[in-house]
C-alpha cells in the first residue's frame, strides 16, 4: 500500500518549510554568538589568572577592557536570548500552521502575530549583536607600526 499525499497535505508541508530555513538561519546566528562567548569568557580568564599571579599588571588599561569584556559577555548572553527566543516562537509557528492546515479553525491571525513576534526577537538579537561586535571592535587597540622598516632598501 503506497501513501497517498492530498494536495492540501503538501501545500501544508510546503507553507511549513519557509520557517525551518529560518529556523537554520538563527542556529546558525546563535552558533556565532556562542563563539563569540566563549572567546569573550577566554580572555576574562586569562585577565584572572592574570590577576592571581601578578596583581600589579592589573592597571587602569586593564580595568577598561574587564569593564568592556563585561559589557561585551552581556550583550552576547542578550543577542543568544533573543535568537533563541526567536527560534521557539518560529518553532510554535510552524506548528500553528500545520494545525491549521489538519483542523477547520481559521488561526491566520495567530500565525501572523506569532511570526511577527519571531520577527521581533530576531531583530533584538541581531541589534545586541550588532551592538557586541560594535562594542570589540570600538576596545581593539591596534598599535601604529612603522610602515618604514618593511620598505625594500
Amino acid at each position: 500500500m503506497e501513501p497517498v499525499l492530498t494536495p492540501s497535505a503538501v501545500e501544508i508541508i510546503q507553507l511549513a518549510l519557509a520557517p525551518i530555513f529560518l529556523i537554520v538561519g538563527i542556529g546558525t546566528l546563535v552558533n556565532v554568538a556562542t563563539g563569540r562567548v566563549s572567546r569573550v569568557i577566554d580572555r576574562a580568564r586569562w585577565f584572572e589568572n592574570l590577576a592571581r599571579e601578578e596583581p600589579e599588571r592589573i592597571n587602569q588599561k586593564a580595568r577598561r577592557e574587564i569593564r568592556a569584556l563585561n559589557k561585551r559577555m552581556r550583550l552576547a548572553n542578550w543577542s543568544i536570548n533573543f535568537l533563541i527566543g526567536s527560534a521557539v516562537v518560529t518553532c510554535i509557528n510552524v506548528m500553528l500552521v500545520m494545525v491549521n492546515g489538519l483542523i477547520i479553525a481559521n488561526l491566520d491571525t495567530t500565525i501572523i502575530v506569532t511570526f511577527m513576534v519571531c520577527m521581533t526577537f530576531l531583530t533584538g538579537g541581531l541589534i545586541a549583536f550588532f551592538l557586541e561586535v560594535s562594542l570589540a571592535t570600538a576596545t581593539l587597540k591596534i598599535r601604529a607600526v612603522d610602515i618604514s622598516q618593511f620598505k625594500k632598501n
